[in-house]
């Protein structure tokens, strides 16, 4: 999740310079020459290890095709935005190129993308996809109150959200009346994957179910009430969690991280960031981490959880000529080497084998 778009002002209408304008990955991956361009749009959140994949690859005989070569080139995207362009109209002038490969930060973004063109009387184009690595949905709390609330030896999960979210005494039941009441950041789930997985979780731990979610389930009464009670507590709402984090990390330089937020819903990848210095977990040229004065926990919910499993879609669309997807395909078949799966360790995600 996050944000993409055209990188500074002043661009031209011509889409020449719009297009230069357009921000692809942190590095750069130097000039494809000759080669046919492979673009890809990515969530923000891994398009830093996609640019470094992109670039081994780029200069490997896998890129060699049909005589010719193929250049791999990773945009930012959120994922959201991305289902929104690719079923109402992609601008390129504005957005950059439309993409060969689409990888949001979960497959459930290709479903309502699919299901969206079909609603519209279009034939789909995401498909299944292939996963690429993992990271589980988490409930962030600073250190300090994941402690007060005994995690790790005590579970904790949306059961325990909503009782802290219904109390008058908020923090104070718990021995800390200067944290003041339970505040719960969550993002949008129309635009973020985290905040669409909350979205799913929340109603999951209400049912007492762990599949076949229903639009019945939905329209219970008890459903609704744990919802409206989780989403009461709600006083941070981003679009995405890298401009949430983002706030977080700034409150927590001024000292009031624990009077800013109790929890946010984020996936574990974005708490290594955080933990790590680096909140929006993409580092520009010449930034240095600094590690936060009060780290996050990741509790694992203990109604369970969902995974985001990055799947690359090769787009099965008429802009889509035989070599970009042959270019695409041998760079899905790359990803998957037991070499990168053991990369995305270092990136702070799960490998997808």
């Amino acid at each position: 999740t996050g944000g993409g778009g055209v990188a500074g002002a002043g661009a031209d209408s011509d889409g020449e310079d719009a297009m230069r304008s357009f921000d692809f990955g942190n590095d750069g991956l130097g000039d494809p020459g000759d080669c046919t361009v492979v673009d890809l749009a990515v969530s923000p959140e891994k398009i830093d290890l996609l640019t470094d994949l992109a670039r081994t690859f780029n200069d490997s005989d896998d890129a060699r095709v049909d005589g010719g070569c193929v250049f791999i080139r990773p945009q930012s995207k959120s994922s959201g935005l991305g289902a929104q362009l690719l079923a109402e109209g992609w601008d390129e002038s504005v957005e950059g190129p439309r993409p060969v490969v689409w990888s949001p930060a979960s497959a459930a973004w290709g479903a309502i993308l699919d299901q969206r063109l079909t609603e519209q009387g279009e034939a789909p184009i995401a498909g299944e996809g292939t996963p690429f690595m993992l990271t589980p949905l988490v409930i962030a709390m600073p250190e300090p109150m994941a402690e007060a609330l005994g995690y790790p030896e005590e579970p904790v999960g949306w059961a325990d959200v909503l009782e802290l979210a219904s109390s008058r005494q908020g923090w104070g039941a718990f021995g800390h009346p200067e944290w003041g009441p339970f505040r719960l950041g969550k993002t949008n789930p129309n635009f973020s994957t985290s905040g669409l997985s909350a979205l799913i979780a929340q109603s999951y731990a209400a049912t007492g179910k762990t599949d076949g979610l229903t639009s019945e389930d939905l329209a219970d009464q008890a459903v609704i009430d744990f919802a409206t009670g989780v989403e009461s507590a709600v006083v941070h709402y981003g679009d995405t969690t890298l401009t949430f984090l983002n706030n977080l990390y700034r409150a927590d330089q001024r000292g009031n991280s624990l009077t800013y937020a109790s929890a946010v819903a984020v996936e574990e990848k974005s708490v290594i960031d955080y933990n790590r210095g680096n909140p929006d977990g993409v580092l520009q040229p010449g930034e240095e981490p600094r590690p936060p004065r009060v780290p996050l926990v990741a509790i694992y919910p203990e109604e369970g959880t969902l995974y985001s499993d990055n799947p690359f879609f090769v787009l099965d669309a008429e802009w889509v000529d035989d070599v970009e997807r042959e270019g695409a395909e041998r760079f899905g078949d790359f990803v998957q080497e037991p070499g990168n799966q053991e990369r995305v360790l270092e990136f702070g995600f799960r490998p997808g084998n």
